[in-house]
């Protein structure tokens, strides 16, 4: 028996309705599926990402502190524009403490360059806080406002390391006693050398004390960088090999998937010597430098996770009798290559290598960080006037690296080119 035709009608039309609507709803998922899938990929934990990830994309990192509106942010090199402006410091007292206190130094251990902590040698302390009593200047830009509390506790996540020769130490106890407030000795031990019997600074912030091998702010001694003999990148136990005069060159890869932020630094110990060649020449240092400097660039680059940031300090010049300059210059005195100035006027060329193979690289995770236009102009600043007039006081201008090494790092997590 057939339906009429007004019911098969009915049916057919509500069977197509159906059919459409199911077709529909069938290929709105499979795009959706698409979608996702193309635009974020299998959905994985971070470190699982991160350990996959193979290209050198720099991936974004946390936010460190809000950023300054409307303002006008200097780069590493737009702030070295600018002058030494006479600034007075006020002290409640003569004395260490209120030194300290002024600058916001939380650090009671010694060290060499702690120029205000010399009560025994007279003019020192004087010396010390007329260091204090000028302020860099930038002439057209702002750094973003260094917070000490927010630094410690970010680095806490993300630890910075320093590693060079002892100027990066400087700069690593200026770090260490600008947010010393929050950072403690380790507990145990971190293993930080990896297994390697060599000294090392490290400390931890306070929230991360209770975990094993944690380090938050850390700095390994390495003059050169590589071990001079062939150019390799030390591993534990590594003999060091050939060194120009006194120093030390300990290996340091081993330590680098631990930090998120590293500051790199040679030149201070390069000097002209047979080992780059016969004529013991410029050109010939330059060269084997470059060659150095590639292989410490190609290993970062072909080493770092897209989370990793590398910093390549410029490196400043000494002043030849430091102890006639008693002020911060108008205009650098550029080294002329005499007796006592240890081929300071090498260290510009040193800096072209690094621009150059960073440049080369086109690894947004490699930044050149220049502090020298500011530094050239503190010979009054020296650590011992006439004996070592290379090293900075601390407090001093290192502390201003440091205030812009912390805002370089809050404009990058910003994507802030």
């Amino acid at each position: 028996m057939s339906l009429p035709d007004s019911t098969q009608s009915s049916l057919s039309q509500q069977f197509w309705s159906r059919t459409v609507y199911i077709v529909a709803i069938v290929t709105f998922i499979l795009l959706w599926m698409f979608t996702w899938s193309w635009q974020d990929g299998p959905i994985l934990p971070t470190h699982e990402r991160e350990n996959q990830s193979s290209d050198r994309y720099a991936a974004k990192l946390d936010p460190l502190v809000n950023l300054p509106k409307n303002k006008q942010l200097c780069t590493s090199d737009t702030y070295n524009n600018g002058q030494w402006v006479k600034h007075p410091i006020k002290l409640e007292k003569n004395n260490a403490a209120s030194i300290e206190k002024a600058v916001k130094y939380h650090c009671a251990w010694n060290f060499p360059h702690k120029c205000y902590r010399r009560p025994d040698e007279k003019g020192e302390f004087a010396r010390a806080r007329h260091i204090l009593d000028y302020q860099w200047k930038p002439k057209k830009c702002e750094l973003v406002p260094f917070d000490a509390n927010a630094f410690s506790a970010y680095i806490a996540d993300h630890p910075l390391l320093f590693v060079g020769d002892s100027i990066n130490q400087l700069e690593y106890e200026s770090m260490a006693c600008l947010l010393g407030e929050k950072l403690y000795n380790p507990t145990g031990d971190t293993n930080i050398t990896g297994g390697h019997d060599m000294w090392a600074s490290q400390l931890v912030h306070e929230s991360k004390l209770q975990v094993q091998g944690a380090v938050s702010l850390a700095y390994l001694r390495s003059d050169y960088l590589v071990r001079l003999d062939d150019f390799k990148l030390l591993d534990p136990n590594d003999d060091e090999g050939f060194v120009i005069g006194r120093g030390s060159n300990y290996p340091w890869k081993h330590a680098l998937s631990r930090f998120h932020h590293i500051v790199l630094n040679t030149g201070p110990h390069w000097h002209t010597n047979k080992k780059w060649g016969p004529n013991e020449s410029d050109e010939e240092m330059v060269v084997a430098y470059k060659k150095a400097m590639k292989i410490v660039v190609d290993y970062l680059t072909d080493n770092m996770t897209p989370l990793q940031r590398i910093w390549i300090r410029s490196t400043p010049y000494g002043h030849l009798e430091c102890s006639k300059y008693t002020e911060p210059s108008k205009v650098p005195h550029v080294p002329q290559r005499k007796p006592g100035e240890f081929q300071w006027d090498m260290h510009v060329k040193f800096d072209e290598v690094w621009k150059d193979l960073i440049e080369e690289t086109g690894d947004d995770r490699i930044r050149f960080f220049n502090v020298s236009s500011m530094a050239n102009l503190r010979g009054d600043a020296h650590s011992r006037p006439d004996s070592d007039c290379l090293h900075t006081c601390l407090p001093g201008p290192v502390d201003d690296w440091n205030k812009l090494l912390f805002s370089e790092i809050a404009r990058e997590i910003a994507r802030i080119p």
